[in-house]
């Protein structure tokens, strides 16, 4: 795994996990890792193609990752709840 992409995967499995800490969702770890990993890979490609510079890590996007990786969880956290009903 190149050094730039180490940022982007510790952000695809720790936001998710860090909300479920928080507020106890998402229940379906693994499949809000799933679509943070997806959510941060098309951060970065986004990032790159934009050739958009965000702090000391420029090129790793970690911003944007963030950003992606907590809609990610927040969604599957959403459809969990709709899926109760």
């Amino acid at each position: 795994m190149p050094p730039a992409l180490v940022p982007l995967a510790l952000v695809a499995v720790g936001v998710p996990a860090a909300l479920r800490a928080l507020v106890g969702r998402p229940r379906s770890l693994g499949r809000a890792w799933l679509l943070a990993l997806a959510g941060v890979a098309i951060a970065q490609a986004a990032g790159e193609l934009t050739a958009s510079r965000v702090g000391v890590l420029g090129d790793a996007q970690v911003a944007f990752a963030i950003v992606a990786a907590a809609i990610a969880a927040v969604g599957v956290s959403l459809a969990e709840g709709r899926g109760r009903r």
